[in-house]
């Protein structure tokens, strides 16, 4: 046998949350807390990690599809040791066996890896931390010379109460001892078989168990929506300042939340108030903020988004968004270009330095470089039954309150007059004007009239 398989035990109710969402999927720094825990599995390069599913079970498995792991389910649950055992086959061949909690998001690889390293030559090794009010976990037994001799539940606890040493529910097992002995774990009085039976196994077989204590913080387990608030608390500032050593300016970290699993370039620069949510990248020298809101989005170098919200889309370098704006649903904003106040822009491409600074909207429309889309512009993309696209070229200058009725096209270097209601194409070079919109020929500014 060689190699390191890892459970992650998400099958639980967590009827203290309260909640019809999965505990496991509550998110933690805007990711689901069991992703947390399998990324956490994922720094011991284990040769396989199974997540033991249960409750929403198809919910738990969407949220971790694109991970690589393997499911199990346990359709009855009867206890973290009958949730092990299901997975014999499905970690077969591996040579130790590393078992985590899904609930708790905390647990970092560093942790991991010192327990690993504790766990060689013996039977298992877990986490253990020392806290002043146990409550709901585990106590940690030590014989006279300090020994573990067991783990004893809260439910089955009768000591008093007090700063106590608990279990973090974190263990590594000597596989070929692990399968052997869970069929030997006794029914608890709650009807479940407990993983932490194993311990006083080994003591009893004169090879007690290693421990690694870790931070308290590290072991907090999410079973209510107060430790949620614990985890997230704790979550976010390792999250604020891990880019901050990186070079990333967070102006007000009290006021500024990046998610987990966002990318920062070094110099960005990000302004209180504001969210960074989701696979948002920002690239190098961008200013983000104040109070503005990214999700899923990308930001190119060097630009700059003030008070506004962008959504699933692609800014380029060196653009000038907001304040107010909001950029949603698939755009993609070319390079220098500038979508100021109170613009939308939805599902539509703008070429270099596009220009679109007030009250207007573009929805499902391709633009071309260098043109102007003044005050009041609206592409009409919507007729109550289907949507259709605006094209405009390169060069073109849309009149203030122009109204595009789609499917239409102006062509590249034309002009629509203020007002101008568009329904037909409009040829390159072509100036129009009036409701609806006709062609006219165009003085040059400062021309005489005839």
């Amino acid at each position: 046998m060689s190699g390191t398989g890892v459970v992650v035990l998400a099958a639980g109710l967590g009827t203290r949350m309260r909640s019809r969402l999965p505990k496991v999927l509550h998110p933690v720094c805007g990711v689901p807390m069991v992703r947390h825990v399998v990324a956490a599995a994922k720094t011991l390069e284990p040769a396989r990690i199974v997540v033991v599913t249960g409750h929403g079970a198809e919910l738990v498995e969407a949220a971790l599809a694109d991970t690589g792991v393997t499911f199990v389910r346990q359709e009855t649950l009867d206890g973290t040791a009958g949730a092990v055992r299901r997975c014999e086959g499905a970690l077969a061949g591996c040579g130790r066996v590393v078992v985590l909690n899904g609930d708790a998001p905390l647990i970092t690889g560093e942790s991991l890896a010192r327990l690993a390293a504790a766990a060689v030559g013996g039977l298992l090794a877990f986490a253990t931390c020392r806290v002043e009010q146990p409550g709901r976990l585990g106590r940690v037994i030590r014989g006279p010379g300090g020994e573990v001799t067991a783990v004893v539940e809260a439910a089955e606890y009768e000591g008093s109460d007090g700063p106590a040493e608990i279990n973090a529910g974190q263990y590594v097992f000597d596989a070929a001892w692990l399968w052997s002995h869970l069929p030997e774990v006794p029914l608890s009085a709650k009807g479940e078989y407990y993983l932490t039976h194993l311990v006083a196994m080994a003591a009893n077989e004169g090879r007690p168990a290693a421990t690694v204590e870790i931070p308290a913080a590290e072991a907090l387990g999410v079973d209510d929506r107060v430790r949620l608030a614990e985890a997230e608390a704790v979550l976010r500032r390792r999250v604020l300042e891990r880019h901050m050593l990186a070079g990333v300016t967070v102006e007000d970290p009290a006021t500024t939340f990046i998610g987990a699993e966002a990318e920062l370039g070094q110099d960005v620069t990000v302004l209180a108030g504001s969210r960074i949510e989701g696979r948002s990248v920002v690239a190098e020298g961008a200013v983000i903020g104040p109070n503005t809101t990214l999700r899923n989005a990308q930001v190119g170098r060097d630009t700059r988004v003030e008070a506004s919200v962008v959504e699933d889309s692609v800014i380029g370098e060196r653009c000038t968004v907001g304040p107010f704006a909001h950029i949603r649903g698939g755009a993609v904003i070319g390079d220098e270009c500038e979508v100021r106040n109170y613009a939308e822009v939805k599902n539509s491409r703008l070429g270099r330095g596009v220009k679109m600074h007030h009250f207007s909207y573009l929805g499902d429309a391709e633009v071309g470089d260098g043109t102007n889309i003044g005050a009041g512009t609206i592409t009409c993309n919507y007729d109550g039954v289907a949507k259709h696209r605006t094209i405009i070229g390169r060069g073109v200058f849309i009149g203030s309150d122009t109204m595009l009725i789609a499917p239409v096209t102006v062509g590249d270097g034309a002009f629509t007059a203020t007002g101008a209601v568009v329904t037909r194409d409009v040829p390159a070079g072509m100036s129009v004007r009036g409701v609806p919109a006709k062609p006219f020929e165009r003085k040059e500014r400062g021309q005489a009239s005839p």
